[in-house]
Protein backbone atom coordinates (compact mmCIF):
# COMPACT_ATOMS: atom_id res chain seq x y z
CA UNK A 1 0.00 0.00 0.00
CA UNK A 2 2.96 2.25 0.76
CA UNK A 3 4.59 1.62 -2.40
CA UNK A 4 1.58 1.87 -4.44
CA UNK A 5 0.80 5.68 -2.55
CA UNK A 6 4.84 6.51 -3.85
CA UNK A 7 4.19 5.29 -7.10
CA UNK A 8 0.90 7.52 -7.61
CA UNK A 9 2.34 10.86 -6.25
CA UNK A 10 5.33 10.37 -8.27
CA UNK A 11 3.02 9.77 -11.83
CA UNK A 12 1.22 12.68 -10.51
CA UNK A 13 4.12 15.03 -10.62
CA UNK A 14 5.14 14.60 -13.86
CA UNK A 15 4.06 18.01 -14.70
CA UNK A 16 6.51 20.65 -16.43
CA UNK A 17 7.67 23.19 -14.73
CA UNK A 18 5.19 26.26 -16.28
CA UNK A 19 8.20 28.84 -16.65
CA UNK A 20 10.32 25.97 -17.73
CA UNK A 21 12.54 27.96 -20.07
CA UNK A 22 13.30 30.12 -17.35
CA UNK A 23 14.41 27.12 -15.30
CA UNK A 24 15.84 24.79 -18.07
CA UNK A 25 19.35 24.37 -16.57
CA UNK A 26 17.55 22.53 -13.82
CA UNK A 27 17.00 19.60 -16.06
CA UNK A 28 20.13 20.61 -18.55
CA UNK A 29 23.51 22.27 -17.43
CA UNK A 30 23.83 22.94 -21.18
CA UNK A 31 21.50 26.07 -20.19
CA UNK A 32 23.38 27.69 -17.72
CA UNK A 33 24.31 31.27 -18.33
CA UNK A 34 23.04 31.40 -22.14
CA UNK A 35 21.12 34.58 -21.64
CA UNK A 36 23.72 36.53 -18.66
CA UNK A 37 24.46 36.44 -15.43
CA UNK A 38 21.36 36.51 -13.46
CA UNK A 39 19.25 35.57 -10.30
CA UNK A 40 16.22 33.47 -10.73
CA UNK A 41 13.87 32.98 -7.74
CA UNK A 42 10.98 30.16 -8.75
CA UNK A 43 7.93 28.97 -6.58
CA UNK A 44 5.46 26.33 -7.80
CA UNK A 45 2.69 25.38 -5.86
CA UNK A 46 0.53 22.30 -7.16
CA UNK A 47 -2.97 21.15 -5.91
CA UNK A 48 -3.78 24.18 -4.23
CA UNK A 49 -6.44 23.11 -1.29
CA UNK A 50 -5.14 19.68 -0.62
CA UNK A 51 -2.86 19.09 2.56
CA UNK A 52 1.08 18.22 2.06
CA UNK A 53 0.51 18.79 -2.07
CA UNK A 54 3.95 19.19 -3.68
CA UNK A 55 5.57 22.69 -3.45
CA UNK A 56 9.46 23.37 -4.59
CA UNK A 57 11.41 26.38 -5.01
CA UNK A 58 14.31 26.83 -6.78
CA UNK A 59 17.12 29.78 -6.50
CA UNK A 60 19.37 29.79 -9.49
CA UNK A 61 22.27 32.08 -9.88
CA UNK A 62 24.16 32.73 -13.28
CA UNK A 63 27.35 34.33 -12.72
CA UNK A 64 28.96 36.37 -15.45
CA UNK A 65 30.39 34.45 -18.30
CA UNK A 66 34.46 34.16 -18.29
CA UNK A 67 35.95 33.77 -22.01
CA UNK A 68 34.09 30.50 -22.76
CA UNK A 69 33.23 29.61 -19.69
CA UNK A 70 29.55 29.98 -17.93
CA UNK A 71 29.08 28.66 -14.27
CA UNK A 72 26.05 28.94 -12.36
CA UNK A 73 24.43 27.58 -8.27
CA UNK A 74 20.81 25.69 -8.35
CA UNK A 75 19.26 25.02 -5.14
CA UNK A 76 16.05 23.36 -4.90
CA UNK A 77 13.45 22.60 -2.33
CA UNK A 78 10.81 19.94 -3.12
CA UNK A 79 8.59 19.04 -0.43
CA UNK A 80 5.30 16.53 -1.40
CA UNK A 81 3.95 14.12 1.41
CA UNK A 82 6.34 12.85 3.76
CA UNK A 83 9.34 13.63 1.74
CA UNK A 84 11.00 16.78 2.02
CA UNK A 85 14.48 16.94 -0.93
CA UNK A 86 17.16 19.84 -1.20
CA UNK A 87 19.14 20.16 -4.07
CA UNK A 88 22.09 21.77 -4.20
CA UNK A 89 24.48 21.65 -7.55
CA UNK A 90 27.04 23.76 -9.47
CA UNK A 91 27.09 23.89 -13.15
CA UNK A 92 29.58 24.39 -15.48
CA UNK A 93 28.69 25.34 -19.38
CA UNK A 94 31.17 25.85 -21.97
CA UNK A 95 30.33 27.77 -25.20
CA UNK A 96 31.01 26.82 -28.66
CA UNK A 97 30.95 29.36 -30.98
CA UNK A 98 29.85 28.14 -34.62
CA UNK A 99 29.39 31.40 -36.33
CA UNK A 100 28.25 34.71 -35.79
CA UNK A 101 24.73 33.68 -34.59
CA UNK A 102 24.81 29.84 -33.83
CA UNK A 103 26.51 28.45 -30.66
CA UNK A 104 26.42 24.99 -28.80
CA UNK A 105 26.94 25.04 -25.43
CA UNK A 106 28.07 21.48 -23.17
CA UNK A 107 27.41 21.60 -19.54
CA UNK A 108 28.21 19.21 -16.70
CA UNK A 109 26.36 19.52 -13.17
CA UNK A 110 27.86 17.85 -9.64
CA UNK A 111 26.65 18.14 -6.72
CA UNK A 112 23.70 16.08 -4.18
CA UNK A 113 20.47 15.98 -2.54
CA UNK A 114 19.10 14.87 0.34
CA UNK A 115 15.47 13.10 1.24
CA UNK A 116 14.47 13.70 4.54
CA UNK A 117 11.03 11.85 5.06
CA UNK A 118 9.25 11.78 7.85
CA UNK A 119 7.11 8.22 8.42
CA UNK A 120 5.12 10.27 10.91
CA UNK A 121 3.03 12.45 8.85
CA UNK A 122 1.37 8.71 7.44
CA UNK A 123 -2.19 8.38 9.40
CA UNK A 124 -2.03 5.03 11.12
CA UNK A 125 -4.53 2.82 11.79
CA UNK A 126 -3.05 0.50 14.44
CA UNK A 127 -0.64 1.80 17.60
CA UNK A 128 2.12 -1.02 16.76
CA UNK A 129 5.01 -0.42 15.00
CA UNK A 130 4.65 -1.20 10.50
CA UNK A 131 7.75 -3.41 9.59
CA UNK A 132 7.81 -1.96 5.96
CA UNK A 133 7.80 1.83 7.38
CA UNK A 134 10.96 1.25 9.26
CA UNK A 135 12.73 -0.04 6.33
CA UNK A 136 12.14 4.01 5.13
CA UNK A 137 15.00 6.48 5.98
CA UNK A 138 16.40 9.30 4.89
CA UNK A 139 19.19 9.43 2.38
CA UNK A 140 21.55 11.48 0.59
CA UNK A 141 22.61 10.79 -3.14
CA UNK A 142 25.26 12.43 -5.26
CA UNK A 143 24.35 13.93 -8.47
CA UNK A 144 26.26 14.23 -12.01
CA UNK A 145 24.43 15.26 -15.11
CA UNK A 146 25.19 16.45 -18.56
CA UNK A 147 23.62 18.26 -21.46
CA UNK A 148 24.46 20.21 -24.78
CA UNK A 149 22.37 22.82 -26.47
CA UNK A 150 22.99 24.92 -29.55
CA UNK A 151 21.32 27.96 -30.16
CA UNK A 152 20.71 30.87 -32.55
CA UNK A 153 18.36 33.56 -33.01
CA UNK A 154 15.49 31.70 -34.07
CA UNK A 155 15.48 28.41 -32.64
CA UNK A 156 17.03 26.38 -29.76
CA UNK A 157 17.34 22.79 -29.09
CA UNK A 158 18.85 20.76 -26.27
CA UNK A 159 19.19 17.22 -24.61
CA UNK A 160 20.57 16.62 -21.06
CA UNK A 161 19.70 14.54 -18.00
CA UNK A 162 19.73 15.92 -14.01
CA UNK A 163 21.25 12.88 -12.81
CA UNK A 164 22.89 10.19 -13.93
CA UNK A 165 22.64 7.83 -11.20
CA UNK A 166 19.34 6.16 -9.90
CA UNK A 167 18.58 6.43 -6.16
CA UNK A 168 17.15 3.83 -4.15
CA UNK A 169 14.28 5.16 -2.38
CA UNK A 170 13.81 2.05 0.38
CA UNK A 171 16.92 0.97 2.59
CA UNK A 172 16.98 -2.84 2.01
CA UNK A 173 16.66 -5.32 4.90
CA UNK A 174 15.48 -9.32 4.97
CA UNK A 175 11.90 -8.24 4.80
CA UNK A 176 11.70 -6.24 2.29
CA UNK A 177 13.82 -5.21 -0.90
CA UNK A 178 13.68 -1.40 -3.01
CA UNK A 179 10.59 -1.04 -4.49
CA UNK A 180 11.34 2.18 -5.64
CA UNK A 181 13.77 4.89 -7.14
CA UNK A 182 14.49 7.86 -8.32
CA UNK A 183 15.15 6.99 -11.76
CA UNK A 184 17.48 9.09 -15.00
CA UNK A 185 15.53 11.50 -16.41
CA UNK A 186 16.17 12.47 -19.97
CA UNK A 187 15.07 15.83 -21.30
CA UNK A 188 14.79 16.75 -24.64
CA UNK A 189 14.04 20.12 -25.66
CA UNK A 190 13.60 22.61 -28.62
CA UNK A 191 12.05 26.04 -29.90
CA UNK A 192 11.54 28.25 -32.64
CA UNK A 193 11.06 32.20 -32.79
CA UNK A 194 8.75 33.35 -35.43
CA UNK A 195 9.13 37.13 -36.42
CA UNK A 196 4.95 38.36 -37.23
CA UNK A 197 6.36 42.14 -37.31
CA UNK A 198 8.37 44.49 -35.55
CA UNK A 199 7.03 44.22 -32.54
CA UNK A 200 4.82 40.64 -32.03
CA UNK A 201 6.88 37.33 -32.18
CA UNK A 202 5.41 33.81 -31.74
CA UNK A 203 7.53 31.24 -29.92
CA UNK A 204 5.99 27.61 -29.44
CA UNK A 205 8.18 24.71 -27.54
CA UNK A 206 8.23 21.25 -26.52
CA UNK A 207 9.59 19.58 -23.71
CA UNK A 208 9.90 15.60 -24.12
CA UNK A 209 11.01 13.74 -21.01
CA UNK A 210 11.39 9.98 -20.84
CA UNK A 211 12.44 7.90 -17.65
CA UNK A 212 12.87 4.50 -17.42
CA UNK A 213 9.52 2.00 -16.37
CA UNK A 214 7.55 5.24 -16.88
CA UNK A 215 5.16 6.86 -19.19
CA UNK A 216 7.28 9.54 -21.46
CA UNK A 217 6.04 12.80 -20.60
CA UNK A 218 5.48 15.21 -23.15
CA UNK A 219 4.47 18.82 -23.09
CA UNK A 220 4.54 22.20 -25.17
CA UNK A 221 3.42 25.81 -25.20
CA UNK A 222 2.63 28.32 -27.71
CA UNK A 223 3.52 31.83 -26.73
CA UNK A 224 3.38 35.70 -27.89
CA UNK A 225 5.90 38.00 -27.30
CA UNK A 226 5.17 41.73 -27.65
CA UNK A 227 7.96 44.41 -28.28
CA UNK A 228 10.39 42.37 -25.93
CA UNK A 229 8.51 43.44 -22.88
CA UNK A 230 5.37 41.63 -22.81
CA UNK A 231 4.72 37.82 -22.94
CA UNK A 232 1.45 35.65 -22.75
CA UNK A 233 1.08 32.09 -23.84
CA UNK A 234 -0.85 28.80 -22.93
CA UNK A 235 0.56 24.99 -22.92
CA UNK A 236 -0.79 21.46 -22.28
CA UNK A 237 1.15 18.25 -21.92
CA UNK A 238 -0.10 14.39 -22.20
CA UNK A 239 -0.98 13.90 -18.96
CA UNK A 240 -3.91 16.31 -18.84
CA UNK A 241 -1.98 19.69 -17.45
CA UNK A 242 -3.15 22.68 -19.27
CA UNK A 243 -1.88 26.18 -18.19
CA UNK A 244 -1.44 29.66 -19.31
CA UNK A 245 0.89 32.31 -18.49
CA UNK A 246 1.89 35.78 -18.65
CA UNK A 247 5.06 37.77 -17.88
CA UNK A 248 6.64 40.86 -18.11
CA UNK A 249 10.31 42.56 -19.24
CA UNK A 250 11.25 46.18 -17.33
CA UNK A 251 14.27 47.97 -18.67
CA UNK A 252 15.87 47.53 -15.34
CA UNK A 253 16.60 43.90 -15.50
CA UNK A 254 13.73 42.47 -13.79
CA UNK A 255 11.52 39.98 -15.18
CA UNK A 256 8.52 38.86 -13.34
CA UNK A 257 6.04 35.94 -14.44
CA UNK A 258 2.63 34.24 -13.65
CA UNK A 259 1.18 31.09 -14.22
CA UNK A 260 -1.96 29.30 -13.53
CA UNK A 261 -2.25 24.96 -14.13
CA UNK A 262 -5.04 22.61 -13.98
CA UNK A 263 -5.78 19.43 -14.52
CA UNK A 264 -8.45 18.03 -16.72
CA UNK A 265 -9.83 15.05 -18.40
CA UNK A 266 -9.16 11.58 -17.02
CA UNK A 267 -7.12 13.41 -14.06
CA UNK A 268 -8.04 11.74 -10.62
CA UNK A 269 -10.72 14.29 -9.00
CA UNK A 270 -8.79 14.55 -6.03
CA UNK A 271 -5.84 16.17 -7.76
CA UNK A 272 -8.08 18.24 -10.07
CA UNK A 273 -6.71 21.39 -7.55
CA UNK A 274 -5.42 24.24 -9.48
CA UNK A 275 -1.49 24.76 -9.40
CA UNK A 276 -0.02 28.05 -9.03
CA UNK A 277 3.18 29.17 -10.01
CA UNK A 278 5.33 32.55 -9.89
CA UNK A 279 9.19 33.28 -10.73
CA UNK A 280 11.36 36.52 -10.75
CA UNK A 281 14.43 36.53 -12.88
CA UNK A 282 17.06 39.59 -12.05
CA UNK A 283 19.31 40.69 -14.78
CA UNK A 284 22.83 40.97 -13.41
CA UNK A 285 24.66 41.76 -16.39
CA UNK A 286 26.14 45.63 -17.03
CA UNK A 287 28.12 47.31 -19.72
CA UNK A 288 31.25 47.14 -18.62
CA UNK A 289 31.44 43.71 -17.66
CA UNK A 290 29.62 42.76 -20.99
CA UNK A 291 32.49 44.87 -23.24
CA UNK A 292 35.22 43.26 -21.14
CA UNK A 293 34.04 39.50 -21.83
CA UNK A 294 33.54 41.09 -26.05
CA UNK A 295 37.05 42.31 -26.08
CA UNK A 296 38.12 38.78 -24.10
CA UNK A 297 36.53 36.79 -26.79
CA UNK A 298 38.03 38.94 -29.49
CA UNK A 299 41.25 38.32 -28.47
CA UNK A 300 40.70 34.31 -28.10
CA UNK A 301 39.72 34.74 -31.78
CA UNK A 302 42.90 36.51 -32.99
Amino acid sequence: MFTLLFSQILKSQQSSIIFSKVNFSIYNPAFTGVEGPSLILNSRLQWIGIDQAPRTNYLLYHLAPKKNVLLGVSAINDRVFIENKTYLTIDYNYKLKIDEQKSIFLGIKAGGFYNNIDTDKIPRIFNEANPLLSAVESYFNPIIGVGFTMIAPKFFFGLGTPNLFNSKRFSETEELEPSAQDLTLYHLTGGLKFTLNSKLSLNPSIIYRAISDSPNFVSGNISFLYDEKFSIGTGGSNNDNLSVFFSSISKNGFQWGYGYEFLNGSAVEAIKSPTHEIFLKINLDNKEDSEVNEENEEEDEK
